[in-house]
């Protein structure tokens, strides 16, 4: 019942611990390398050039902008702070979720990162570098497009890069995941509860955005937070478009587990364990997939029974 789980052999903690392997290492070191690389001279900043993310590109069908621009970065200190939240508040999130949904949490972060971001400037005037012209032309897209009808683009300025919307989404998902652990920051040198913190970083994040002189992209983060909100929402099963139909189906499968299972006192026979075995497997895979916080009482009630049935049955 128990024994049979990989998680519960103590020979396969390692399997336990990371049942995928760990991405969280790669994508920091993807990041620096990708930093290391657009730092080399001309070459480097034609790489960089080809993934920072602009309306301008995204019209012309450069799709992958969406993805490549949250692993560049402006400077140091820009890669620094990324990749120190990164890790921070991603290591515990992976070894929550696995390596694979980690991946798709700070992918799906960072590309509604994007959007919020192209949505609020996509029809923003576009200042663009001609090769030969030595001087950068204001214009809008139709206007740009003229231009190049008779000269060719060098680099469009004001797009955006760095992982600070997909690091936002996974500050989110881990404060979603241990919401009462505490935190100590640097400035102001408080401690205050990991929900408490993304809350208020979430209220800068919104007020700030209405600043126009600010060169941060504040709505980038705030889509990467959405995305995070929307995934671990979506893994702990209680998505908003779930229907009328699928919540009555859950409410009577529910009803009958109630009928029909009872704790049993002392042993119990063959049949006895066979329901609690499936029941402990449903509650141990909801509890792989939400965390013990989001257990039922009723969850929690047969954990209880099962723990009960194997001290008898050792003797303790």
């Amino acid at each position: 019942m128990l024994s049979d789980r990989d998680y519960y052999n103590p020979g396969d903690y390692r399997r336990m611990l990371r049942p995928e392997g760990s991405v969280l290492k790669l994508l920091i070191w993807l990041n620096v390398i990708v930093f290391l690389f657009t730092g080399l001279g001309k070459a480097g900043a034609a790489l960089q050039n080809l993934l920072i993310l602009h309306p301008y590109y995204i019209r012309h069908g450069e799709v992958w902008r969406l993805g490549s621009y949250m692993f560049a970065h402006g400077d140091f200190w820009h890669l620094l702070f990324n990749i120190w939240g990164l890790y921070i508040f991603g290591k515990p999130v992976e070894r929550q979720l696995g390596a694979r949904r980690f991946l798709n949490l700070y992918m799906f972060g960072g590309l509604l990162g994007g959007l919020a971001w192209l949505g609020a400037n996509w029809t923003a005037p576009i200042a663009a570098e001609l090769v030969g012209k030595g001087n950068i032309l204001v214009a809008n897209a139709v206007q740009l497009d003229q231009h190049l009808k008779m000269d060719t683009l060098l680099r469009v300025y004001g797009g955006m890069i760095g992982a600070s919307g997909a690091v936002f989404g996974v500050m989110v998902a881990a404060a979603m995941a241990f919401p009462t652990d505490r935190v100590a920051l640097f400035f102001p040198p408080v401690v205050m509860k990991l929900r408490t913190m993304v809350i208020c970083y979430t209220i800068i994040e919104i007020v700030q955005s209405f600043n126009p002189n600010s060169p941060i992209a504040h709505l980038a983060h705030l889509g990467g937070g959405l995305g995070g909100f929307l995934y671990m929402r979506r893994l702990r099963g209680d998505a908003p478009a779930e229907s009328f139909l699928s919540r009555l189906a859950d409410w009577w499968q529910s009803w009958r587990r109630r009928r029909t299972f009872r704790p049993a006192k002392g042993r119990g026979g063959p049949a006895a364990d066979d329901d609690l075995s499936q029941e402990v497997n449903r509650v141990l895979d909801k509890l792989a997939q939400v965390g013990y916080d989001q257990l039922s009482e009723e969850d929690l009630a047969i954990l209880r029974a099962a723990s009960k049935r194997l001290k008898a049955r050792s003797g303790r």
